[in-house]
């Protein structure tokens, strides 16, 4: 069994996995970063524009298409779960991938 494996393909498929992954994660990371702090800034403008009535927001259209959002998609653990369902088929390079992944979160 240990003889059918081939080593160097193993080692390069591992070695890219986790290259990989820790390139996603960090770069995720940091837009995931950019885009709350952008998101923040357009909220807390919308609240001050409420305040000085210049603008009405409708809270509860926001609500109704976030309840239909998470609804229809099975939130954010369905979308997880397909993601790593469709990672099945390449086990080593996924793996280390994972790993990579995780490691490029913490640094970032």
């Amino acid at each position: 069994m240990l003889a059918e494996i081939d080593w160097p393909v193993l080692g390069e498929q591992l070695a890219l996995g986790t290259l990989l992954g820790v390139a996603l994660g960090f770069t995720l990371k940091k837009a995931l970063k950019a885009a709350l702090l952008l998101g923040g800034v357009a909220v807390l403008t919308a609240l001050a524009l409420q305040h000085f009535g210049l603008i009405t927001i409708h809270w509860d259209t926001f609500e109704d298409l976030y309840v239909r959002t998470v609804e229809e998609s099975g939130g954010i653990l369905a979308i997880l779960t397909e993601w790593a369902h469709s990672l099945d088929a390449l086990i080593p390079v996924a793996g280390s991938f994972v790993v990579g992944f995780f490691l490029g979160l913490r640094m970032g």
